[in-house]
């Protein structure tokens, strides 16, 4: 998870697509899913895949299935924190690589926490965000 923080910038003056695009749907208490997107030129879907795969396995994330040809990495994250009993979570993520054009691919990363969980805003778009920027 290092690695994919490390790779996030701070925002400027100009949004990312990717922050822009950020959705929060659910609640604290039952569960909330978190959704964004972006569009990456100048790479093709397997190489988006390739390198999102590498830097979400450098990063501690656990391959839960993934599919090449359809674009589609399911990633957990183990140990992803606590809930507000205390129980341990392990947290999924599911990136989404599809063709735009001939050169470019369109990336959306979906993550989903379990009731009582807690987290920030900023915690998930950056971390979602870096994921995004792993295929550049």
């Amino acid at each position: 998870m290092a690695v994919l923080l490390a790779m996030a910038g701070t925002a400027s003056a100009a949004d990312p697509a990717c922050k822009t695009n950020f959705k929060q749907e659910g609640k604290f208490m039952t569960g909330r899913s978190f959704t964004t997107f972006d569009t990456v030129p100048g790479v093709n879907v397997s190489t988006a895949y390739k390198r999102i795969y590498a830097e979400g396995t450098k990063s501690g994330l656990r391959v839960a299935s993934s599919d090449e040809k359809a674009g589609v990495i399911s990633f957990e994250q183990p140990n992803g924190g606590v809930d507000f009993t205390g129980a341990k979570a392990t947290l999924p993520w599911n990136v989404v690589i599809e063709a735009q054009g001939k050169k470019d691919v369109k990336i959306t990363v979906t993550k989903t926490t379990p009731g009582g969980f807690s987290t920030s805003t900023d915690f998930q778009i950056t971390s979602m965000c870096a994921v995004i920027d792993a295929a550049r």
